[in-house]
């Protein structure tokens, strides 16, 4: 499922709210790209007025054990945890997320039940961090 919520407020805003508030939902920002700067790096030229973070977010102590439990688990676990950001309209920003589906983890994943209800119980706590983002202004 996509979840999407635009703000009015400018991206660096919204990346710091996610840095902050994450604690609040048992997580930590572990990396911020600056995708502009990385397709700059691999040679793209990119427009001056493009800007796109993605944001990964991850429960470092939760996603150590249940890696630790099963290591397959980490091609999957990964993947959803990343929040993108990005701006189309002057003054407001995009907040997009694809939260995991129980089905498609349930194809990947069969006979791990616990994980399945791992992974969507997390991915449902992304979203209610990204619901929580304005409530700073």
């Amino acid at each position: 499922m996509l979840y999407k919520k635009i703000v009015n407020q400018d991206i660096q805003e919204v990346i710091r709210a996610i840095k902050s508030k994450s604690n609040d939902f048992d997580f930590v920002v572990r990396d911020v790209f600056d995708m502009a700067q990385n397709f700059k790096d691999h040679g793209v030229d990119v427009d001056d007025d493009f800007e796109y973070y993605s944001i990964m977010i991850c429960n470092p102590q939760k996603a150590y054990q249940s890696i630790k439990g099963k290591m397959i688990r980490g091609a999957v676990l990964l993947p959803p945890k990343q929040v993108v950001v990005y701006s189309e309209n002057e003054g407001q920003t995009t907040l997009a997320y694809e939260a995991p589906d129980k089905e498609n983890i349930a194809k990947i994943m069969p006979e791990d039940v616990d994980f399945q209800d791992g992974l969507i119980a997390s991915g449902q706590k992304i979203i209610e961090l990204i619901k929580n983002i304005d409530a700073e202004k």
